[in-house]
Order: structure tokens, then sequence, then C-alpha cells
């Protein structure tokens, strides 16, 4: 029980903290993680918390690290091996070796084997976390695709220089010929026996695609289960388990560049279960590390309060000299493919978004608790220095890559997703308005799609029923004035407002009203038509349904006709809310009332809805979308990175449609009810 309310507050820290971010977009993810798990730290369950760093690297890095190379562009890294190398080996040999040998002599009290350990930790870099910084500029294209091509392989070069250190260190002994030995080892053998699991996988998969075994839950599960069999047996014959999962995942990426358009269900199903992994593992490192914070802490200001800011100026001194390195670098020894004027400022850009971050974290976790060199440098020590380190770095980038990225003013305005989006939607809308033979079917799906321009909105929910109530006094005066008139009979009066007024509970109501009204009106139905089935269709409707439907059926089983008063209190009522649209145009609140108003005058007006028809509409509409989106692309108007993400969005609607058609057509449909059940 104790293990499951832990996970439990893991995942509800992770929610907390994506929600958090999205509305604080300038905020890095990984700091909100960060400080969620420090005040996760106060509840007694994860006080002095710890984690074996073994399975710590097995359970959360390997499938983070194989996601990441499944995901990347194989075009991309043969066009780009030149960079790799310089930025992924050679660089990060340089900086560990350099930086190491800097800061033992600045500050001899960290060991030179340490030292080097450290800044092999933080020598990795987070692409993937700083792009979310950037402006949408397309061109930085280029820089970013090295930035992820290099995050992917110096992940492992890091890996297997901290190994190497951290032997030097616990041996006492350190030899050149070993280290290289090992290095290369460690290195090529672990990407020679990736690439051979990989390809038995992919194999695997083959045959299984072959005899048509290729069940989305078949063909996950195995994929999952790829970089744990790469990294445990990797580990096993002392290869880099990092860079076996690496190359596992290169190799299976290319066998999904193979599948194209064939088995895209399986893609797709692939695509969102590696997402959803991908951010529940990120979140889970930074979490782990937040609630071990107060303790680290704590252990380090018993040796005494100085020697934190002695810890944080090596962690300051280690940034700087790391990033000092890597600015020169990527202006002389990076190859960016195409001949560019602004070298320095692609040079600073790489530099910035070079922040440690996910991996670095999860390498620091690994060290040794054996580590104690002395009264300041031990195992604590050295992971504060780590987080020092990560938290200038996307700090740094969340202020300066932003202002780098910015498109200058000679270059042309990237539009927002946002304002795509809504363009995108207005198209398919006017579209669909234009069709004239199947009116009530247009209406409703140019409602659902006006839904989506406002489903990110937060309603005011005073706001929104003292409109109602509005709308209620206006169509009540005006039915009012028709039995005035001598327009309709007393009963139809009577009954009408009875429903208005049962209408205006149901939509101000809460949850509770809602459940009295569903409960009593069930029963009502069943004292009326003695009927199970019907009681249980009328109490699993929504009551705003039900009572259209039931006094539809009233009406008519008294042989009279709702339908005239209905029309004119709507009239009435639409007149009004077009008033008041020209102060409260983008109003949420004016925009569930108007549909309310257009969904009950649907239903209690017009024949049910075709759903052929209204099948046949939600295509044209989804096709206009498309077009839409093919002449922005066809004018070199829209980023590709907003166009694929528009296509996915017409994509996901695509499908919620087929999946929910029914419920479309069926909560427009009036159920009529035969005379002669009647038993009143």
């Amino acid at each position: 029980m104790t293990t499951a309310f832990f996970i439990i507050i893991i995942f509800l820290g992770i929610i907390t903290s994506i929600m958090i971010q999205h509305h604080l977009s300038k905020l890095p993810l990984p700091i909100i993680y960060i400080v969620m798990g420090v005040i996760l730290s106060v509840i007694p369950l994860y006080r002095h918390f710890t984690f074996d760093p073994s399975l710590f690297l097995f359970i959360i890095v390997a499938p983070l690290l194989y996601n990441d190379a499944k995901s990347a562009s194989r075009y991309w890294i043969g066009r780009g091996f030149v960079n790799i190398i310089s930025l992924s080996i050679v660089l990060v040999l340089i900086t560990v070796i350099g930086v190491g040998t800097l800061i033992h002599g600045i500050f001899p009290i960290i060991p030179l084997s340490l030292a080097i350990a450290i800044t092999a930790i933080v020598t990795p870099t987070d692409a993937t976390a700083v792009s979310a910084f950037s402006h949408p500029n397309k061109n930085l294209q280029i820089p970013y695709i090295i930035l992820q091509n290099e995050s992917l392989f110096n992940d492992a070069t890091g890996f297997v220089t901290l190994n190497i250190a951290l032997t030097m260190y616990l041996s006492g002994t350190f030899s050149i010929g070993t280290a290289v030995s090992e290095f290369l080892l460690e290195f090529g053998g672990g990407l020679l026996f990736g690439m051979i699991l990989g390809f038995i996988a992919h194999f695997l998969r083959s045959i299984l695609f072959a005899i048509g075994d290729d069940e989305p839950l078949i063909m996950v599960i195995l994929e999952v289960l790829v970089p744990f069999i790469a990294y445990f047996l990797a580990d096993e014959l002392n290869l880099s388990g990092i860079l076996a999962v690496v190359a596992a995942g290169l190799v299976q990426g290319a066998e999904n560049d193979n599948l194209q358009l064939t088995s895209s269900k399986l893609q797709l199903v692939q695509e969102n279960a590696w997402e959803l992994v991908e951010q529940i593992l990120t979140g889970v490192i930074f979490l782990i590390l937040g609630i071990s914070l107060p303790t680290i802490i704590s252990e380090i200001l018993d040796t005494g309060v100085q020697n934190i800011f002695i810890l944080i100026l090596i962690g300051l001194t280690i940034y700087v000299f790391k990033f000092l390195i890597r600015l020169i670098w990527t202006r002389y020894l990076v190859w960016m493919h195409l001949k560019r004027s602004s070298r320095w400022h692609d040079s600073w850009i790489m530099s910035f978004s070079g922040a440690s971050g996910t991996i670095s974290l999860a390498l620091a976790l690994l060290l040794p608790k054996s580590i104690n060199q002395n009264a300041i440098i031990n195992r604590d020590a050295l992971i504060f220095i780590v987080l020092t380190i990560i938290i200038i770095s996307m700090v740094l980038a969340a202020i300066f890559v932003p202002k780098l990225t910015k498109p200058s003013d000679s270059d042309e305005e990237v539009k927002p997703f946002d304002q795509w989006f809504r363009e995108m939607i207005m198209v398919a809308m006017n579209t669909i308005q234009k069709t004239t033979d199947h009116r009530p079917e247009a209406e409703i799906v140019v409602d659902t799609l006006s839904r989506q321009l406002h489903s990110h909105k937060i309603v005011n929910h005073k706001k929104r029923n003292q409109i109602y109530r509005q709308a209620y006094e206006i169509e009540k005066q005006t039915i009012t004035e028709l039995f005035t008139l001598q327009k309709i009979t007393e009963d139809e009066y009577i009954y009408y407002l009875e429903f208005l007024n049962l209408s205006l509970k149901t939509a101000t109501g809460n949850l509770l009203t809602n459940f009295i009204l569903r409960l009593k009106f069930g029963l009502h139905i069943g004292k009326l038509y003695r009927d199970l089935g019907t009681v249980q269709d009328m109490f699993l409707t929504s009551p705003q349904l039900a009572e259209q439907f039931y006094w539809v059926n009233q009406f008519e089983l008294h042989n009279e006709d709702i339908k005239p008063i209905e029309n004119a209190g709507f009239n009435q009522v639409m007149k009004y809310l077009k008033e008041i649209s020209d102060i409260q145009a983008t109003s949420i609140e004016l925009h569930d009332v108007r549909s309310f108003y257009r969904d009950r005058h649907r239903r209690m007006q017009q024949a049910n809805p075709n759903p052929k028809i209204f099948y046949q509409l939600f295509l044209d509409a989804f096709k206009a979308e498309f077009e839409f989106l093919q002449r922005a692309i066809q004018d070199n108007k829209i980023e590709m990175d907003t166009a694929e993400s528009l296509q996915e969005h017409i994509i996901y609607d695509q499908m919620s449609m087929i999946r929910n058609s029914s419920n479309y057509t069926k909560n427009y449909s009036i159920q009529r009810y035969d005379k002669n059940r009647y038993t009143d």
C-alpha cells in the first residue's frame, strides 16, 4: 500500500508540474519538477528517500535513450556524421579532460578523477528540453538538427567516460593505454552489440508482420522490452549498455521508416505510448532529485554553511569553462552544411542550447555511495554541484535562447500555431455553412467545429448563468404575449412555462441539482409509461435532452404543437444574444448559451439528422481543412512543424468523429412514444 501511495503521489506531482509549466511557459519544466519534488519531500513517506542507482539507469535512462535514438533522423545522422564525431566524442573528451584538469587545479579539494567524473556527467546536452524555449525559425533548422544528433551520442560518451573516471578513483591508479582500450571496447562493442540485437528484434517483428500477428499490444510490448534486454545483456558482457540501447534504437527507427503508410494504427499507438513513457520517466528523474535535495543540502550544511557557497562556485566555474570551450568549438570546428553569414550567432545558440538536463541528472544519481573524499567532497556534494550546473544552464537557456532564435525584422513574421488553427477551423466552418440542402446536419457540424475555438477557455459560470436567466426572461415574456393575444391555449402556456423553468434549473444547476432532476424525471417517465426500458433510457440521458424529448412527446400526445411556441421564443432569444454579441463577441459564456438554444431548436423543430449526411459533411469539413493546409504549404507561408501539428490535429479529429459518430446523431434525435402507451 505504501508503494502504491508513493507512485500515485509521484504521478500527481508530474501532472501538476506539467500544468504549471503550461501556464508559465518561460519556466523550464525540469526546474518546476525539482521544486515540486522539494515540496513533496515534506511528506514523511519521502523523507530521506534513496533510489538504487543501478535500477535507476536500467529502468529510467535506458528507455529514454532508446526512444531518442528511435526518433532520430537517419538521414541527418549520416549526413552529419563528421559533426557527430566532432561534438559527441572529440569535444566531450576534450571538455572532460580539459575542464576536469582546470577544476582540480583551481579547487584541489576535488581529486582529478572526481573532477573528470563530474565534468563527464554535465557534458551530455539536453537539446529536447531547450528546444521548447526557441522561437519557430526556419533559418535555424540545421543548428537544431546538429544539436539533436549530438545529444543522442554524447550521452553515451559521457557515461563511458564517467565509468573510466570512477574506476580510476576507486582503484587509485590510471593508465592511458588501459583507459583508451576500455573506452574503445565499451564504445565500439556496445554499438556493435546493440546493432546485432536491434536486427534480431527487427527480424522477429518482420515475421510477426508477415504472419499477421502485428497487433499493437504485441508489437508495443516487444519494442518496450528491447532497451531493457539490450542494456542488461551488454552490461553483463562489460560493454556499454547505453550505446547498445542507442544502436538498437537506431535500427528500430530504420524499421519504422520502412513501414511508411503500412501498419498506421501500430505506428500511432507506438508514438503515443513512447511519448507518455518519456514524459513520465523524465518527470520521475527530476522529482526524485527534488525529493532528495533537502536531505542532500542538510548533510552539506552539517559540514558548514560556507561549503554550500564553495560548491555553487565550483558548479559555476565548470559551466563557464564548458560553455567557452563549446562556443569556440562550434564556431570553428562544426560543419553547418550550408554557407552561413551568422556563424557566431549560430555558435551562441548552440552553446546556450547545450544545457545539461535529464541524462546528466541520471548519471549524477549513479555516483556510488562510497565516495567520501573529505569533509566537503562526497556523493551528496557532487550531486549538488551537478544540480547547480543544470539549473544555471537551464535558466540561461530560458533567457537567451528565445532572444537568439527570434526572427529578425527582415525575416518574414511567423504566425503562431493558435492563429493557424483558428484560420483552419474558420475555413471548415465557412465551407459547411454554404450547404443549403441539409441544414440540420450542417448546423450540427458547424457548432461542433466552433466548439474547438473555445475549448481552452475558462467559463465564468456566474456570467453564463446571468445570460441564461436573461434569455429565460425574454422567452417567458414572449410566450406570455402569445397567451395574452390568445395565440396559444392556457394548457400550452402552463406546460411550456414548466418546460422553461426545468430547462433553466438544468442549465444553471450544479451536479447535485442535475442528478436530482435526472432521478425525478426518470421516475416520472416510469409512472407515465410504465416501462422499465423507457425509465432507463431517460435516466441515462442528460436532463436537458430528456426534458426536450419529454415535452415534444407530451404536446404531440395531446394533439398540440410545441414547435410554433418554441420557434417564437427561440427567435427572440437569438435576437437578444445577437445584440450583446457586439460586446462579448469572443465570450465563451455567450457561445455556450447560443449553442444551447441552437441545439434545442434543432431537436424540437427539425427532423432527426441523417447519419449518412452527417458523416459526409464532416468529411467535407476535413477536406476543407486539408486543402487550407496544402495551400499554406504550397505558398510557403507556414513552417513545417506547424503544418505537421495541424495535420495531426485533423487526423485526430477524424478518428474522434469515427469513434463517436453515433453519439452526435443520437444527441440530436427526438424519441417518439406511442400514444397507446400513455397511461395518464
